[in-house]
């Protein structure tokens, strides 16, 4: 929290899961009053202080990551009913911050007519560079669960070198696999190659798709299609983790007999602690940069 007051803000926040738990600690050990709404089923620390419910008004509203789905639901995996985002219509006054991992388009517009400050933050560069390591080592404990061959010897191959390709990559290497980076781009390749790392050029994926044991994908855009899951090595396993939804045709994957995982929100599954303290740097500097805006 780098010792950044919040005395005098009213936060509320309203769906998520563990990591919230821990986000709605350490706001209230900054001073915060929170409210968590939403988490009905949630047994809160005796001496966090935390009240549930909602107040009748906040200076912040806070979704989770994972946001608000084109149905108007928020995902809230304590809520002991569907939670949607016009359950907490009274909170929108002209002014309110409202923190949100993503939402759909619509939705956004027509807070913003309501003149609510929204932030997103699944793209967050800075939130993005923390949650690697959580989501690098989430996804490796996926596979070594899901298949009956050892991350060391096996060859790897990740989809993407970016924020969550790259931890990806070199955890992988660390458990002694023989990792490939699969990328468009040359100047990604040429990276790849300097970490040590083989290279793949998308392009030729169909020609080798068949050489792996684990594949990775972490690109948001549709790269194992259903021409190249064809060619999959049909023990292999394929875990994407890009945004959703993902960048793998799981029809096609599962009409193929191919074992495939699309996982998301692995930092919240696999290291809530850790997860919930991330949010908890980054969002204090977000509430108080904005400042108070409303009532």
């Amino acid at each position: 929290m780098q010792n950044i007051s919040l005395a005098g803000w009213r936060i509320v926040i309203a769906g998520g899961d563990a990591r919230d738990v821990i986000l709605a600690e350490q706001l209230k050990k900054a001073g915060a009053d929170v409210w968590l709404c939403g988490f009905e089923k949630c047994a809160l620390p005796k001496d966090a202080s935390l009240q549930k419910g909602k107040p009748e008004f906040a200076d912040v509203l806070i979704l989770p990551l994972p946001g608000v789905n084109s149905d108007g639901t928020i995902y809230a995996t304590y809520a002991e009913e569907k939670l949607f985002l016009d359950d907490l219509s009274p909170l929108f006054k002209p002014g309110l911050l409202l923190i949100c991992g993503r939402m759909p388009t619509e939705t956004l517009a027509l807070l913003e007519e309501r003149k609510i400050r929204v932030v997103l933050t699944a793209e967050m560069d800075e939130l993005a560079v923390y949650n690697a390591v959580p989501t690098a080592e989430g996804t490796i404990e996926l596979a070594m669960r899901e298949s009956d061959v050892t991350i060391h010897g096996s060859k790897a191959l990740v989809i993407g070198f970016g924020r969550c390709g790259l931890p990806l990559a070199k955890t992988l290497a660390a458990l002694g696999a023989r990792v490939t980076v699969g990328a468009r781009r040359r100047e990604v390749l040429a990276q790849a190659e300097t970490f040590g790392f083989a290279q793949l050029d998308l392009a030729k994926t169909l020609e080798r798709i068949g050489d792996f044991d684990f594949i990775f994908n972490t690109v948001p855009a549709m790269v194992l299609t259903d021409k190249v899951l064809g060619g999959v090595n049909k023990e292999a396993l394929v875990i994407d983790i890009a945004s959703k939804p993902g960048g793998t045709d799981f029809a096609a994957a599962k009409r193929l007999g191919l074992k495939t995982f699309l996982a998301l929100g692995l930092p919240g599954k696999v290291a809530p602690k850790s997860a919930g303290n991330i949010l908890a740097r980054v969002y204090p500097h977000i509430i108080t940069e904005m400042g108070k805006g409303g009532a």
